[in-house]
């Protein structure tokens, strides 16, 4: 029997709809099956996506690790690298082992500072960046936690301008001072407040310190002294970060630098609780260094050869600020700049129980700058203590035993803070005179001869007569009728203006001034800012300044590599 046929054209007939049957099931048909397969095909082209999203992952990881060995193995200051390269000791977490780096090393107020806009910065790029912030001492803080006078910032309801800051600052600094840093240091002062106020830091009130035209130094109006208050806040910040891994007792002994001259790695040595190394150098990788590691001025040798004036002075300075960057930065490629400009201060307190001690309290220029006077051993003024700290420190070191009296009236006392008072009475620091004939009986000299000069003084604070030393900015005159307090104080080894030479961008320099790849600095490890004379209150500013700076460039710059690299 012969089979029907599917389609019997016979009995189709054109314009009838018997003949397309077959067609509209075929129709149908094809609908199911895309209705079916298509969500297949969706899942399928988004799990190829994944897979290639991966491949495309591992392949920049694999190609961050091989420049990072590739480069570390092309470097020419790094000897047996697979003895070196070993990250046991270093914790961290195997994510973050992966992603790019910066390191800062410096666990001061440029250290902290850098560390967090680095992580701000690489927030606002979207770079997943790995900060590191390393510090050799058991604990951060540096010489910042111990300043005490204020850091400056813009004043321009006080009569401020950039043109005055700018001009004070660099009258200050003699002639050395580079004009495009203190420009950048004035134009971001009042970020950098904002920066630091923006993590609960209090810096509401205004003083005016020596060397400035108004008053632009800003401080904390209670508690302790305003370097502690600004660092407290900010490690515990830069702690809780999770960005950011806290290497403490972890010392700096070598940058790795790649065949290229960029930024390889750092070389870190764990500390013992003596301070001498207690293991093996590690090699951490890192695309960007930022260097805040402090000046040299608790280091003799350093001072006796780049400052030799000032070697034989007791220092201000912590037990670690020795330098270490000095002679290594060279080997990076590095210039340094103005190494022999080590500012001596003029007021450090001399403790009656240990004359001799080679670090001393600071006096804070605070003390002056609401309106301490300065008395010689014969009970008479000598200097404008409101003069730059060069001009003031050469004044003492002419005196008698190279010592004098800081005296301050008890109204003084109280707008610096009795506080602060108390605490250095306790010490023996400062004694409280009854009245000018007890402050003249402290000195050794007659009431007379201190009454005689404590009139002149208020009479030129009244206007009645021209001071005797020059000085134009009166903060207070000193009531004779109240309780007096005094301290003995003599000059002090305080700051090193010289160092790395760098960019308004903080990016380190070679000796024929082209930025070095990756490499950052900020803070007195700096050079340049600060020429001869450092103005008070401008050291927390340029690390505040330059560090947030650094951060946000480095970031950049590892955004950049990144960029090539893929």
């Amino acid at each position: 029997m012969r089979e029907k046929p599917l389609f019997n054209q016979a009995q189709a007939k054109p314009g009838s709809r018997s003949g397309f049957r077959f067609s509209w099931q075929l129709f149908l048909a094809i609908l199911l099956t895309v209705a079916v397969a298509a969500p297949c095909i969706l899942l399928y082209t988004q799990h190829r996506s994944r897979i290639r999203l991966a491949e495309q992952a591992v392949i920049k990881e694999t190609t961050l690790e091989q420049q990072r060995k590739d480069s570390l193995k092309s470097s020419k200051n790094v000897g047996d690298l697979d003895s070196k390269v070993k990250m046991s000791s270093i914790p961290m977490s195997a994510e973050d082992a992966k992603k790019p780096r910066v390191v800062v090393v410096g666990g001061g107020l440029a250290g902290c500072a850098a560390a967090l806009a680095a992580y701000n910065q690489s927030i606002a790029m979207g770079v997943d960046v790995h900060v590191v912030l390393v510090d050799k001492m058991p604990k951060l803080g540096g010489n910042s936690a111990k300043a005490s006078s204020g850091i400056n910032a813009l004043n321009v309801p006080g009569g401020d301008s950039e043109q005055l800051f700018e001009s004070d600052t660099i009258k200050s600094g003699g002639g050395l001072s580079k004009p495009d840093l203190v420009h950048t240091l004035v134009s971001k002062s009042l970020d950098a407040i904002k920066f630091l106020e923006g993590y609960g830091v209090d810096l509401s009130k205004v003083t005016r310190l020596g060397g400035h035209s108004v008053p632009r130094s800003r401080t904390n109006p209670v508690g302790g002294n305003v370097g502690w208050s600004i660092m407290s806040v900010i490690i515990k910040k830069a702690k809780e970060t999770p960005g950011i891994t806290v290497l403490e007792g972890y010392k700096l002994t070598d940058v790795v630098m790649g065949a290229g001259g960029q930024v390889a790695g750092v070389q870190l040595v764990k500390q013992g609780a003596d301070g001498a190394a207690a293991a093996e150098p590690e090699v951490l990788p890192a695309e960007a260094v930022i260097l805040a590691t402090g000046g040299f001025g608790a280091n003799k040798a350093m001072l006796e050869k780049y400052s030799p004036e000032s070697a034989g002075l007791a220092t201000t300075n912590g037990p670690w600020a020795t330098g270490d960057v000095v002679d290594l930065a060279p080997k990076w490629g590095a210039a340094m700049v103005d190494l022999e400009q080590v500012q001596v201060h003029p007021t450090g307190f001399v403790d009656p129980k240990d004359p001799g001690a080679g670090t001393k309290f600071l006096a804070p220029e605070k003390l002056r700058g609401v309106g301490g006077i300065m008395l010689n051993s014969a009970g008479k003024r000598f200097v404008d203590e409101l003069s730059t700290r060069d001009k003031v420190s050469d004044a003492l070191l002419a005196q008698p035993g190279k010592r004098a009296y800081l005296v301050l009236s008890e109204a003084m006392a109280k707008d610096y803070g009795m506080s602060a008072i108390g605490f250095y009475v306790s010490k023996s620091l400062f004694v409280k005179a009854d009245d000018v004939s007890a402050l003249a009986s402290h000195i050794g000299v007659d009431e007379g001869v201190v009454s005689e000069a404590l009139h002149a003084y208020n009479a030129a604070v009244a206007g009645q007569q021209a001071d005797a030393f020059g000085k134009t900015a009166f903060p207070a005159g000193v009531n004779t009728n109240a309780p007096l307090y005094a301290a003995i104080i003599t000059p002090v080894v305080h700051y090193c203006m010289g160092g790395v030479s760098i960019d308004a961008r903080a990016r380190a320099l070679s000796s024929a001034g082209a930025p070095i790849p990756g490499l950052f600095a900020a803070g007195e490890v700096s050079g340049g800012v600060h020429g001869r004379n450092r103005l008070g209150g401008n050291s927390l500013l340029e690390c505040a300044v330059f560090g947030t700076v650094a951060g946000s460039e480095a970031v950049g710059h590892v955004a950049a590599a990144k960029t090539h690299r893929l």
